[in-house]
């Protein structure tokens, strides 16, 4: 059954994304990439309410929480801090000699590292182009591993319920691919393997719920369509935005889910495209929830480049 998405803030980002869920403080917490702003707000029923930001002053791709209360981001060409007390640092440049290429989507994997991946400024879906972007891990420690390379734009990226898999967006090649994950060393010299392409519009964020399957958020698509791990189309949920940028279950139970979305390259539109939306999957059948996040372990007041400076 298709599900409808209703506008809970006003329709002002011109490129939310990266929406999840702080169960401490009871908040969500997404980005708004161009203007370099890392937001929070309440829920209030079918409302996202007192909505508050922090402005980075350079682009801000994904937030994700921290172990000791504050957040990790993935600023223009690095991670960035943003301790309790509201200071913000920044770390080294993880993007080399490239320039015209930013850090785009991010999350923390099941063991603590920041997985994140990198685009182009300058490129398009039909420039024919071969991808030049990576997909990165890193650790609190500020150990860096390439994960993927030849990425035309590097976009959503969830892991299974048991964790022992990670799923990945390609947004220029329309596809999402899986990987083995664990612990241990990432087995590079194995292939990546397709699980969905063929999307009626570009694929974007994306995230993997309790029982598996993967919600994948549609760029000019107007919603998430929900795919089975095996590649078939479970459901879809609506909005009234024509460019849903990514999907997260929030609020608590985790039976919410939040979509941003964005009013970036339209000329006209008549929608609410740049508000956050909300899907209340507590009624369905069976019951969806998504899964509990995974907090950074690293020190936001003393991050990795401040203890080894």
């Amino acid at each position: 059954m298709a599900y409808l998405g209703t506008a809970a803030t006003d329709a002002i980002y011109d490129l939310a994304e990266g929406v999840i869920w702080d169960d401490r403080a009871g908040l969500l917490r997404w980005v708004d990439i161009w203007a370099g702003r890392v937001l929070s707000g309440r829920l209030d029923g079918g409302r996202i309410v007192d909505i508050a930001g922090v402005d980075l002053g350079q682009t801000a791709g994904a937030v994700a929480l921290a172990d000791d209360g504050g957040l990790l981001v993935a600023a223009a060409r690095g991670l960035a801090t943003i301790a309790v007390d509201g200071t913000i640092s920044f770390g080294p440049d993880l993007l080399g000699e490239r320039g015209n290429v930013r850090l785009n989507d991010g999350t923390v994997d099941p063991q603590g590292r920041y997985v994140v991946g990198s685009l182009s400024m300058t490129a398009s879906a039909d420039d024919g182009e071969p991808g030049h972007e990576e997909l990165l891990r890193v650790s609190a420690d500020g150990a860096v591993e390439t994960l993927r390379t030849g990425v035309r734009l590097s976009n959503g990226i969830a892991f299974s319920p048991d964790g022992t898999t990670i799923y990945h967006v390609d947004t220029f090649a329309g596809t999402v691919s899986s990987h083995q994950y664990g612990p241990g060393p990432f087995a590079g010299d194995v292939p990546w393997t397709t699980v969905l392409d063929g999307f009626p519009h570009s694929p974007d964020g994306l995230t993997v719920s309790a029982d598996g399957d993967l919600w994948v958020a549609q760029f000019g698509g107007s919603g998430v369509r929900r795919h089975a791990p095996t590649g078939e189309l479970v459901d879809e949920v609506t909005i009234d935005a024509a460019q849903a940028t990514c999907p997260g279950f929030v609020g608590p139970g985790l039976g919410v889910l939040a979509i941003t979305s964005a009013q970036e390259g339209l000329d006209d539109w008549s929608d609410h495209s740049g508000a956050v939306f909300l899907a209340d999957l507590r009624t369905a059948h069976p019951a969806t929830t998504g899964i509990p996040l995974t907090r950074w372990p690293g020190s936001t007041s003393t991050p990795y480049w401040k203890a080894f400076a």
